[in-house]
């Protein structure tokens, strides 16, 4: 019988899933009525310009379309496709929340 062999491997690929669940808590967590973004970006002193919600959903959708595009580069790490998925999925629902926000305001 021949052998099984895994040709995943840990890489650059597996930090992907690392970012899509930061890119998420960055936007979806809150407490305080605060979302954890903003109290990292307060931490960090950095002012919000405009409302601090959206520097927030922007730094989000940056830190997920960036495991978006390592899930797809590096496709044979481990966790890769995982990271990808997630990151796809916060990606959309942030979008669909987006323009529910316009369509009801």
């Amino acid at each position: 019988m021949g052998q099984i062999t895994n040709s995943k491997k840990f890489g650059i690929g597996s930090i992907s899933l690392i970012l899509s669940i930061w890119g998420g808590m960055f936007s979806f967590t809150a407490w305080d009525s605060k979302y954890l973004g903003e109290h990292i970006l307060s931490a960090i002193n950095i002012s919000f310009p405009f409302p601090g919600m959206l520097l927030v959903t922007l730094i989000s959708l940056v830190i997920l379309f960036i495991s978006l595009l390592i899930g797809y580069k590096y496709k044979n790490n481990y966790f890769a496709k995982s990271g990808r998925v997630i990151a796809e999925v916060f990606i959309s629902l942030i979008v669909i929340l987006v323009i529910v926000n316009l369509i009801i305001f």
